[in-house]
């Protein structure tokens, strides 16, 4: 007997083994909703996550409520497979033109790193880019790999796009206010709060970051009241929000765009576009040849909301917002920064169109924002133009030979001043520390985005390219773990994950450094790029300048 148990021990565990297997390869877990199965899932460097793709957090926004506010998701019986990437927001792509995705896309994706441990783990929601207009959440465009280096979970959010996300009308019966995808987004923060403790999420460490129009979110969602406790820091990459900008008539002239023939009568214009297939409402080129000069971003996007709306969020000018030194986002941490060439995503248009020149002789003011130009006259405007055109090229006239000049200018309106406006508000009134990045990083065939749109030639830290080292995207590809770029990738994940877990991004990977806090005195940022240094912001000194000239034409700067 003594040498017959340990064998009948050992086939009893395999017998046990295929359900225990099953448990580990495609794992469920229980939330209030209902059951989800998820998937272990291998790393491209070897490392091992749960997935779990697909989770619904809200009622598909279908029929009666399309354009509406999400309605709270339905609780479900059985067991829900989400080992599937879910569609993508239906949206036309930016570059291409092509319409992909359904209109049925409120869901989130967990990614996690152990689903149990000694302490739950730190959580990280993302929202992505894409000008309100395009993009998705899935691991197909970001994917976890990184990340799941690291004892984390990761949550990405769909959220609606376009007009299906941001059409607005005033009329409160109505109910079309306005930011349906940024209440999307809130509650897709609800349900994380209250559900990521069963995926061995802690709900009280919540980090909540975006990048682009991502950002311009986040950074909106710090001020708002129904926010307050959803998520606990804040990481801005590479998107400021200063001005909801509101296109005149732009319902009614969408409307038109898509074949509408009635008067501008909101009640109408709704049914009318209530009544067409998703993949019209995705047909957004409503520009003029005019216009299209002006390099026009966004259509539909983040706008003013009428305050007598039952579930309006966004009532108070984005300026308003910040300069409360009541709100509670003053008490919590965020870290902000951009990349150190910012508009050389528009290599394309400021290089290839010789005539554009020729109207920014005539028109330098389509240079500068839609806020300055909404809130000036066409002559304050120009002589604003002319004044940062002189201090970036150090001439008035405007030529092709200039094209990377006329970009970095673009650079300071889009960015850079946006970034020191809102740290002069945002530093005075916190009780919890701000940290600032500059992303310098060129590398010559890892910088993804610049690549894949402009080629190998050309080089500087556009836009984007970032996320080549926080993401695994459709075009990465495995490195070398002693290159230059892998030791990136582990920097980025490494200062990120910190933060989330500490409140501080001081880490290991950033060696003998100190990576300290913003004061009132002096704008120092880590500079990252082949070298790690703690330096003065390299772009401040150009930015005290575009303040001035603000001042001058009366713009509010704080």
């Amino acid at each position: 007997m003594t040498q017959v148990q340990p064998q009948f021990q050992l086939l009893h565990r395999r017998t046990q083994l295929p359900k225990l297997w099953d448990r580990i390869l495609e794992p469920t877990v229980s939330t209030p909703s209902g059951k989800v199965r998820g998937q272990l899932r291998e790393g491209i460097y070897g490392n091992t996550y749960y997935s779990f793709d697909g989770i619904p957090y809200a009622k598909p926004p279908l029929g009666k409520l399309r354009f509406k506010s999400p309605q709270p998701v339905e609780s479900w019986l059985g067991v829900r497979d989400c080992t599937i990437c879910p569609p993508k927001c239906v949206h036309a792509n930016i570059y291409t033109g092509v319409i992909d995705g359904i209109e049925d896309c409120l869901y989130l994706n967990v990614f996690t790193k152990k689903l149990h441990s000694a302490k739950p783990l730190p959580v990280l929601v993302y929202l992505y880019g894409g000008r309100f207009t395009a993009g998705d959440a899935t691991r197909n465009s970001w994917g976890p790999d990184y990340f799941m280096m690291k004892d984390v979970i990761l949550i990405t959010i769909g959220y609606r796009l376009g007009a299906l996300g941001f059409l607005s009308f005033p009329e409160p019966e109505l109910q079309v206010p306005g930011n349906a995808g940024l209440k999307d987004i809130v509650m897709a923060l609800q349900w994380i709060k209250k559900n990521c403790q069963y995926f061995n999420g802690d709900p009280d460490n919540i980090t909540l970051f975006g990048h682009s129009s991502g950002s311009q979110a986040a950074q909106l969602l710090m001020y708002l009241p129904q926010c307050e406790n959803l998520f606990h820091k804040v990481i801005l990459i590479s998107g400021m929000q200063m001005h909801l900008r509101r296109i005149p008539q732009l319902e009614y002239r969408f409307a038109k765009h898509l074949g509408y023939k009635g008067k501008e009568d909101n009640h109408d214009i709704l049914a009318y576009l209530s009544a067409l297939p998703a993949e019209r409402l995705c047909d957004l080129k409503i520009w003029t040849p005019e216009e299209l000069k002006q390099c026009p971003l966004f259509v539909f996007s983040l706008t003013l909301e009428n305050e007598s709306a039952p579930d309006a969020l966004l009532t108070k000018d984005p300026l308003d917002m910040y300069a409360n030194k009541q709100s509670w986002c003053h008490s919590i941490p965020i870290v902000l920064g951009g990349n150190s060439f910012e508009s050389l995503m528009h290599y394309n248009y400021f290089t290839k169109q010789p005539e554009l020149y020729e109207t920014l002789r005539k028109h330098p003011e389509y240079l500068l924002s839609h806020e300055v130009r909404e809130k000036c006259d066409v002559h304050t405007q120009q002589q604003l133009a002319k004044k940062l055109v002189r201090l970036h090229l150090g001439a008035e006239e405007l030529d092709i030979e200039q094209s990377f000049d006329v970009m970095r200018l673009s650079s300071y309106d889009f960015m850079y001043h946006p970034i020191y406006r809102y740290l002069k508000t945002r530093i005075p009134n916190a009780k919890a520390p701000t940290y600032l990045y500059r992303f310098d990083f060129d590398s010559p065939y890892f910088n993804l985005y610049r690549i894949k749109h402009f080629g190998s030639e050309v080089r500087g830290v556009s836009h984007v390219d970032e996320l080549s080292y926080i993401f695994l995207m459709p075009n990465s590809f495995k490195l070398q773990r002693n290159s230059k770029e892998f030791k990136m990738i582990e920097c980025m994940i490494d200062w990120i994950t910190a933060f989330a877990r500490n409140s501080d991004p001081n880490c290991e990977k950033l060696s003998s450094l100190v990576w300290k806090p913003l004061t009132a005195d002096a704008r120092y940022c880590l500079n990252i790029s082949d070298e790690l240094s703690f330096v003065k912001w390299p772009e401040e000194e150009m930015c005290v300048l575009w303040d001035q000239y603000y001042k001058e034409t009366g713009i509010r700067t704080f």
